[in-house]
């Protein structure tokens, strides 16, 4: 998918860390992506019916993120969600397994590259609007 599509896509970033938040979403828009915000696993489940794509905090506040991304799986509207896990607690092998257990389709180690974030997600959507 080449990056001047990526305005029509809304990805929706998930952290309770505020900096980090707006870190990934600037990068994001700098990428040529649109971008929401969610501060809580509550929040993302109620933004990610809108959304083309999910990053999500392992971390956060309410829900955890592997449970988010197990709700998200499990709801109709958001089962086929590209989510990206991110984490900069989390970073064991085991940690990125859980995720993949959990749905995600990727996981990745904080602080993100958004130009490597940003190329992953054009793949996961465009695997995901084929799918």
């Amino acid at each position: 998918m080449p990056s001047t599509d990526r305005k029509q896509y809304t990805v929706l970033v998930v952290d309770d860390a505020e900096a980090h938040r707006y870190a990934i979403a600037r990068g994001l828009r700098a990428e040529g992506f649109e971008t929401l915000e969610a501060a809580t696993g509550r929040q993302a489940l109620e933004l990610a019916p809108q959304v083309a794509a999910v990053v999500l905090d392992v971390n956060l506040p309410d829900i955890d993120g592997m449970e988010v991304c197990r709700q998200l799986r499990g709801a109709p509207a958001t089962a086929k969600l590209p989510v990206v896990h991110v984490s900069a607690v989390f970073v064991t092998g085991y940690h990125r397994a859980k995720g993949g257990h959990a749905g995600a389709d990727e996981y990745m180690i904080a602080p993100v590259d958004t130009k490597v974030l940003a190329s992953r997600l054009d793949t996961l959507i465009a695997a995901r609007r084929v799918g």
